[in-house]
């Protein structure tokens, strides 16, 4: 899909869907809402938990990240002597 469609296609349903909504009288309990609570802690510990069993990988993975750039930086030395053949 092109990425300028994709704007697009997330505001159609929502277009199409406008003049055909309903009132609707919903009641969300309580328990709703220490559910949401408890799958959003879920999520944040789950995240702390995958970056600290690759934490070790994520350092390295910076470390050359930058230590590239700097080494393409520096210009190479060129020995001033010929080369013996």
């Amino acid at each position: 899909m092109k990425r300028s469609m994709l704007p697009t296609t997330l505001a159609m349903p929502a277009l199409l869907y406008l003049p055909f909504h309903q009132v609707v009288d919903a009641y969300i309990d309580p328990g709703t809402g220490s559910l949401v609570l408890q799958a959003v802690i879920g999520v944040l510990v789950g995240a702390f938990v995958a970056v600290g069993l690759f934490w070790n990988r994520i350092k390295v993975f910076v470390r050359n990240l930058f230590s590239k750039s700097k080494k393409s930086e520096e210009p190479k030395e060129q020995s001033e002597e010929p080369k013996e053949q």
